[in-house]
């Protein structure tokens, strides 16, 4: 099994109505192979529908994005 660097961070886009939506993005670094994959985890559409892209990952990876989401969500 693989273990994961995973850097979380939050970045705001801006709607044609100049209203600012939330994404949160992934940075997920293989240890092992040293690939890196970027990943938008979850992110609000411009209706203000919620989006979570999260189970569309392999499991372990799941794992270890939610664990570092909710430390990173602890911090801001």
């Amino acid at each position: 099994m693989s273990e994961y660097d995973i850097n979380i961070s939050r970045m705001f886009r801006t709607t044609k109505t100049g209203e600012k939506k939330s994404e949160i993005w992934a940075e997920i670094i293989d240890k092992d192979s040293c690939e890196t994959l970027k990943k938008k985890i979850w992110w609000e559409d411009d209706e203000g529908t919620h989006h979570d892209e999260t189970p569309s990952l392999p499991i372990d990876i799941r794992k270890a994005v939610d664990n570092a989401w909710i430390e990173k969500k602890r911090r801001w």
